[in-house]
């Protein structure tokens, strides 16, 4: 392939979640005004745009996962408005207007010569990918009609499992044509068939898992085993003509500061919780608690002290660490920047472990609960910003015990504003599989089938490569100081105090109820292992949703900060793009959230 579309192409790739997020593509407008005419566009060209629409797809779907897995914020209260116009939009479109006509002309210049096997192939392994994840997403789709406007103007639905098992036969074709390929280029691979063959096998595991074949996921092989063989879309750091940057860093690295929120479960997970920290208040020398060695790659604080939140200093005269402001009696409410700290907690979540986070985190990591619909305050410049992993955002160089120079007023904290152009400049990733993602999904296999022992050594596995992929990031950041990077030590020491919490913990615990809320009265292995796989997730949290409709678990997630009457049932399903909606008669919105998928046990998380 022609190597310089890629870099054409990049003109699009920033804006292709933006242009998929729209409800303007029905299944009958399947002409893309972007895509040439089959007898005339290039095969090339074709293979491009379908990589971009697969890039477009999987964006489309992290952001539903991450969101309802808490692995980013979901800003509105009631679960069925925040999904009600389309819960993947973006990869309905990527897929049925975009892909499906590509991989047409593709398919009627390819000849009995099999010439475009290449093309292909990886093609149809991309768009079983994306239709595996529509199904999963919303249950019954068009499939049988949809490819042919002409005969079926208004596609009707096929059954969620037979699509499902269309997917599956996708990724038969895929493999033969790759098999009879003699090779080619793309924007994931580079063209190296044997990684396109893990990955088709990788989806096979998928299927298994997900379909609750737990023993045929173990026994698939040859998937993506190494970080060599990652799968994820690779962007530049260039601003203008065109813009090539990720797109998180597009929006936190501006010149009126970052326009993310983070999510506050996530970050105090990673921290280790606020009472670890109270624990190394003075007396004694300042010890820092074990906590997660990519928090400061994946969070980059703008600020030291988020109202409401601890944070700690270390005095120069005798180092030890002091809670701040309680030590030096200064009030930390900021009502104008945070409003709710000055609020009451919800009353469904006082006294329970969502108290201590529903409005902020400590040590300066300024984020937002789930569900948190407030409007957006001044605080562009305080607020943490993705860092360096994925977004090649900055490295948090920042001293968790900041020294008070004794007498100066100084307390030596960092500005820590993002900036255009800090950082790596958007030289980021957009995981869709990583290594790390397939030992946590044979971990949970593992656990179906008993196996705590496997579950174990495999989640260990998983940790080490997503840590180790992580910390590659901090190369991009010039200003990354090595001094603050994690050692090998203490990389060790956190996957040994998880393995050894994961093994400790019982099978199963009973949840109490406080205020109408369940939590389960301690972590057991299952809430473990959801935890780390959601921590590795970040970035591209495509399954995060079915794992919580597969097990129920984590139940250590942040609960909404509407009580449950008031933000609905947990999604099972989400709803059709509205503009298909519209335009097609043989399908109509569903009411609610409730349907469930045909692999759907209905598994019930107590945090909703």
């Amino acid at each position: 392939m022609k190597k310089i579309f890629k870099y054409l192409l990049m003109t699009v790739v920033a804006s292709s979640t933006m242009f998929y997020s729209c409800d303007t593509l029905e299944l009958e407008d399947l002409t893309d005004p972007n895509s040439l005419s089959a007898d005339l566009a290039d095969a090339d060209l074709l293979l491009n745009n379908i990589q971009l629409n697969f890039l477009g797809a999987m964006q489309d779907q992290q952001a539903n996962g991450a969101q309802l897995a808490r692995i980013s914020n979901m800003r509105g209260k009631v679960y069925y408005n925040n999904f009600s116009s389309g819960t993947v939009s973006g990869s309905w479109g990527a897929l049925y207007s975009g892909i499906m006509p590509d991989l047409q002309a593709i398919e009627s210049q390819n000849g009995e010569e099999n010439t475009l096997a290449f093309h292909l192939g990886i093609s149809k392994a991309m768009a079983a990918h994306i239709l595996m994840g529509i199904v999963d997403a919303v249950g019954d789709v068009p499939w049988s009609q949809a490819n042919d406007p002409v005969a079926y103007p208004s596609p009707g639905l096929d059954d969620d499992e037979l699509v499902y098992t269309e997917a599956w036969n996708m990724l038969d074709e895929a493999e033969t044509h790759l098999n009879s390929a003699l090779g080619g280029d793309d924007l994931f691979y580079g063209g190296d068939l044997d990684k396109w063959q893990k990955y088709i096998n990788t989806l096979r595991l998928r299927y298994h898992l997900t379909t609750g074949a737990w023993q045929a996921a173990l026994d698939v092989d040859n998937v993506i085993e190494t970080a060599d063989d990652d799968l994820y879309f690779a962007y530049g750091d260039q601003e203008l003509l065109p813009d090539t940057r990720h797109p998180w860093y597009q929006s936190d690295y501006t010149d009126s500061g970052a326009n993310r929120y983070q999510s506050t479960w996530l970050m105090d997970l990673m921290l280790g919780g606020s009472e670890q920290w109270l624990a190394a208040w003075a007396p004694g020398p300042v010890v820092a608690p074990i906590t997660d060695p990519r928090r400061r790659y994946y969070f980059y604080r703008q600020a030291y002290n988020t109202p409401g939140g601890l944070s700690m200093i270390e005095l120069d005269v005798n180092g030890q660490a002091y809670a701040y402001p309680d030590a030096l009696g200064i009030d930390n409410t900021n009502v104008t920047e945070l409003a709710c700290s000055g609020q009451v907690p919800p009353v469904h979540i006082e006294f329970t472990p969502d108290e201590d986070i529903w409005c902020s985190n400590a040590i300066g990591y300024w984020g937002r609960a789930h569900g948190n619909d407030e409007g957006t305050p001044p605080d562009g410049f305080q607020r943490t910003a993705v860092g360096v992993y994925p977004a090649g955002g900055s490295y948090d160089n920042q001293n968790d015990f900041p020294i008070y120079i004794n007498g100066s007023g100084d307390f030596g904290f960092p500005e820590g504003q993002v900036a255009r152009g800090n950082g790596g400049g958007g030289s980021g990733i957009w995981p869709i599989y990583m290594s790390s993602y397939v030992k946590f999904m044979k971990a949970e296999a593992s656990m179906w089938l008993g196996n705590t022992a496997d579950a174990a050594s495999f989640m260990r596995q998983g940790m080490v490569e997503s840590i180790a992929k992580v910390q590659t990031m901090s190369m991009v950041d010039a200003d990354a100081d090595a001094d603050m990077f994690p050692t090998s030590a203490e990389n060790t020491a956190f996957i040994d105090a998880i393995i050894d919490e994961f093994n400790n913990a019982p099978l199963s615990t009973e949840v109490e109820i406080f205020n109408g809320e369940g939590y389960a009265t301690e972590k057991d292995k299952m809430d473990i292992l959801g935890e780390q796989y959601f921590v590795a997730l970040f970035g591209g949290a495509n399954d995060a949703w079915n794992f919580m409709r597969r097990t129920g678990y984590p139940r250590t997630i942040q609960r909404t900060l509407s009580d449950s009457d008031e933000s609905g049932l947990f999604p099972r399903t989400g709803t059709y793009p509205s503009g298909e909606v519209s335009a097609n008669p043989s399908i109509n919105q569903r009411p609610d959230n409730n349907t469930l998928v045909f692999w759907d046990n209905n598994a019930i998380n107590p945090a909703n």
